[in-house]
């Protein structure tokens, strides 16, 4: 029963269970997160006044067309999975077809867009951390927006192509990539790199996870982003010991991701949105 218990609250953080049985945004009291809830739901009459106005550097559809590029690529990439691999497919090193890796990987349009309208709520330009950077469609958007984006990713040739794409756009010259592990260049940073927010999406195993949010904390202005919080029973239960952490007074859920927040001007409390 115990385990039937865990597993449920587990898939209810799902990106599929998670609308529909998450809370509400008007049912928020905070304004942070009403706002934010509000930037998030993908109905466009939801959204702060301030958001319906494009501050696009590339447009979307550029990006959009770049992503379809991908999804039919037949080339392979000898791809070096630092991380836990992928379900179907434990072996960390392998040759794959970027179209294969591009299903896989890449974040659905609907989401980065929200994550962008979500960003654009806490700055109009600030600072973005991405540990796995796979294709680099993400780190496009969010440089698309305003914000400057440095992103971390261990397979050379993946990041070749996601620079390649930048190149393509245009958008070169707003993000930095660093190539090699999480752990590396976690143990290289200095007191003075801090980011606004961190998106953790390259690591899907318990441990690590902990102990890379811990090893961030203290470079993080507003909020530590961890995706796929109900891949595997292991992720949901480091979501649960993240999300219980004094640093993190406040924390919510929201389409299979877990937003740690600082918010010391906030009421304690741990949510879950639709």
């Amino acid at each position: 029963m115990k385990r039937a218990s865990c597993t449920w609250r587990r898939w209810r953080e799902s990106v599929v269970l998670s609308p529909w049985f998450g809370t509400s945004w008007r049912r928020l009291h905070s304004p942070t997160l009403f706002g934010w809830a509000k930037a998030l739901q993908s109905n466009h009459n939801h959204w702060p006044t301030r958001l319906k106005t494009p501050v696009w550097r590339v447009d979307p559809a550029s990006i959009e067309a770049w992503r379809l590029e991908l999804l039919s690529d037949a080339s392979c990439i000898s791809r070096k999975d630092l991380g836990a691999g992928s379900r179907l497919n434990p072996n960390k090193a392998s040759a794959i077809p970027t179209r294969k890796l591009a299903r896989r990987s890449l974040t659905p349009q609907r989401d980065v867009l929200a994550l962008c309208r979500w960003l654009r709520c806490i700055s109009e330009a600030g600072r973005f951390l991405e540990l796995g950077t796979s294709l680099g469609v993400t780190s496009a958007y969010v440089a698309s927006v305003g914000w400057r984006v440095e992103t971390w990713e261990g397979c050379a040739e993946t990041l070749m192509k996601a620079k390649d794409g930048w190149r393509r756009l245009g958008l070169e010259d707003r993000i930095s990539a660093l190539r090699g592990s999480f752990h590396s260049q976690l143990e290289a940073l200095t007191s003075e790199q801090r980011w606004d927010v961190v998106y953790i999406d390259g690591c899907h195993e318990e441990q690590a996870t902990i102990d890379m949010v811990r090893a961030l904390e203290k470079h993080v202005g507003v909020c530590i982003v961890v995706d796929d919080i109900a891949w595997s029973p292991g992720m949901h239960c480091a979501w649960e010991t993240l999300k219980q952490l004094p640093e993190w007074r406040v924390s919510f859920s929201w389409r299979g991701r877990g937003f740690l927040l600082k918010a010391p001007h906030m009421t304690p409390q741990h949510l879950r949105l639709a």
